[in-house]
């Protein structure tokens, strides 16, 4: 009965774990926003969050990126900052996670469906941010 209640147990375990990736994949940019991104940069992006005081090189405005590359949001740029292309070192140490490595369920990057649906999750992270960008 042991065996049986331990299995059990288990099972419902590793079900909720498979739930929870799956629901995790079909989040909003939005909600990954909320999740991943507004402790730092503020529930509105304006990177006034609860933890932005904790961030020495200073956590920047989300909203204002169209406006500093001349009006046309920076896609490619937004996306190689969050999935870890790109570093900037010239900048000092990067503060912010490497979300595009965090997303992934196993062990290997190279899986293609995997990446499919790790590409499509910054995807709508990135149209989000396009999403709040200030005019002015």
């Amino acid at each position: 009965m042991k065996v049986f209640i331990c299995l059990w147990t288990t099972l419902m375990l590793l079900a909720a774990c498979a739930t929870t990736e799956t629901s995790d994949a079909q989040l909003t940019g939005a909600q990954m926003y909320e999740r991943l991104c507004s402790s730092c940069h503020g529930p509105g992006g304006h990177g006034d969050g609860p933890v932005s005081s904790l961030i020495k090189t200073g956590v920047p405005d989300l909203t204002r990126m169209a406006l500093s590359e001349g009006g046309e949001f920076p896609t490619e740029d937004v996306r190689r900052t969050i999935d870890g292309r790109w570093d900037r070192r010239a900048h000092g140490a990067r503060d912010m996670p490497v979300w595009g490595w965090q997303f992934y369920d196993s062990s290997n990057p190279n899986d293609a469906q995997e990446r499919a649906i790790v590409d499509s999750m910054i995807g709508r992270l990135v149209e989000y941010l396009r999403s709040i960008q200030v005019e002015k």
